[in-house]
């Protein structure tokens, strides 16, 4: 690259890195109260049905939300949607603190203090809403076709680390001092929307952002098969999360309490084996997007099949941490692939309408993987391993229906990306990108 365009490439460096700052944050808080909100509505007196009932209503309230901020986005800009979602995650933590304070004091009583609750949580969670898609589009701005991958799995990485982050705070504070904990995490996620105010540049995107009509269209007849890898992978990935202790008691015998213990410890190399293969795939790995696609959903088959099989406990969790390996270069591949068949003034949309995708992924899940245990201990692992294989096809056609479409004849996803306008002075190339 020029050194010129390396000059006003800079600024995009700085904000991909402050952004990913503002992922940590939010992927703190995110884990914090996932983890923290089922035993602490207990003892706020709410039944865990009720507490489940929060949980699902704001996954989905954002879920619903999400195509709308990603129309929004287009019009008013990234860097706006990236302070609005992440100052309500920050304002969610501090009214629980309060609302708990309220309740310890006898203020108020158990069905006030949830009625409060919800209240509050649903106009939050609708405007956190934003967040994915504004995250997703900003990293196609800044990010270069080739790179587009890395771009994504930054993304990924940033939010699994804070997700990390948020489970040690759960451990060190979540039972002792849960307010203070509240107002620690409510902390963290303000001073990251702060820094994002003051350091977060609103990238530049090409002309054809806002005067070509087929740079704005959502092109659903080439994305589909990868709107499907999302629902299908996601789908996936909750139904592990679902059967995994209960595969420990059926299959391997373990007393409930030495369920739960292994079941998260699996989970959390998991993770962490993620993140290791999203960073690789941020600073090394080069190309089409559908090259780390193809190798996560391979990956995660074979590791998915050797779950299914595995005679110890050991092995499990073995294939626990490839299963995270290969993910971690699938949904970022799948997201990226997604990316650069898509126009530059439709990237939020698009990223938008793939969080209902996300959203039926998370909802189902649970639901079959609870059915399948049922048949069997194995059974999940299985079916999971053919949902995959099922993904291979997605993949293969999404190339195909990118290479047949009028406007990218003979060329790969890829290669259209480029075209569309990724490869612009603002874009951060192979060599730029933050670590």
């Amino acid at each position: 690259m020029p050194d010129t365009d390396r000059t006003r490439a800079a600024p995009m460096r700085r904000g991909a890195a402050v952004l990913s700052a503002g992922l940590i944050a939010n992927g703190m808080g995110h884990s914090f109260l996932l983890i923290v909100l089922p035993p602490l509505g207990r003892q706020l007196g709410f039944g865990d049905v009720q507490t489940g009932l929060l949980l699902s209503l704001s996954a989905l309230t954002m879920t619903l939300t999400a195509p709308i901020w990603g129309h929004l986005c287009e019009a008013w800009g990234r860097r706006r949607l990236l302070l609005i979602g992440l100052a309500a995650s920050a304002l969610f933590p501090v009214a629980l603190a309060v609302l708990v304070d309220l309740k310890t004091s006898l203020v108020l009583s158990s069905g006030m203090t949830f009625a409060l609750l919800l209240g509050l949580r649903l106009p939050l969670a609708a405007a956190a809403g934003g967040l994915n898609p504004a995250t997703q589009a900003f990293m196609a701005d800044v990010t270069s076709a080739d790179r587009r991958a890395g771009g994504m799995g930054l993304m990924g990485a940033a939010f699994g680390v804070g997700a990390i982050g948020g489970g040690m705070l759960a451990m060190a504070l979540g039972g002792d001092n849960v307010v203070l904990a509240l107002g620690l995490v409510a902390a963290i996620i303000t001073g990251a929307t702060a820094v994002l105010w003051g350091f977060l540049p609103e990238p530049a995107r090409p002309a054809a952002a806002t005067t070509d009509r087929d740079a704005r269209r959502v092109p659903l007849a080439r994305i589909w098969p990868f709107m499907g890898i999302t629902l299908l992978g996601i789908t996936v990935y909750s139904l592990l999360q679902q059967v995994i202790a209960l595969r420990l008691q059926d299959g391997f015998g373990l007393a409930p309490d030495a369920s739960i213990r292994m079941a998260g410890t699996l989970l959390m190399a998991s993770m962490v084996a993620k993140i290791g293969s999203q960073i690789i795939l941020v600073r090394a790995l080069r190309g089409p997007p559908l090259r780390p696609l193809v190798i996560g959903i391979l990956c995660t088959a074979a590791m998915m099949l050797l779950a299914a099989l595995a005679p110890t406990v050991l092995v499990m969790g073995v294939a626990m941490a490839g299963i995270g390996f290969g993910m971690g270069f699938l949904f970022p591949g799948n997201l990226a692939a997604m990316s650069v068949s898509t126009g530059a003034g439709a990237q939020a949309k698009v990223a938008g309408i793939n969080g209902l995708a996300v959203g039926l992924g998370l909802a189902a899940g649970p639901l079959l993987g609870a059915s399948l245990h049922q048949l069997s201990p194995e059974m999940p692992f299985l079916v999971s391993t053919g949902l995959l294989v099922a993904l291979l096809i997605l993949a293969w056609t999404g190339y195909r229906l990118g290479r047949r479409s009028p406007d990218g004849a003979g060329r790969s996803p890829s290669d259209r990306g480029a075209a569309t306008g990724a490869h612009n002075a603002n874009t951060l190339s192979s060599t730029e990108m933050p670590s």
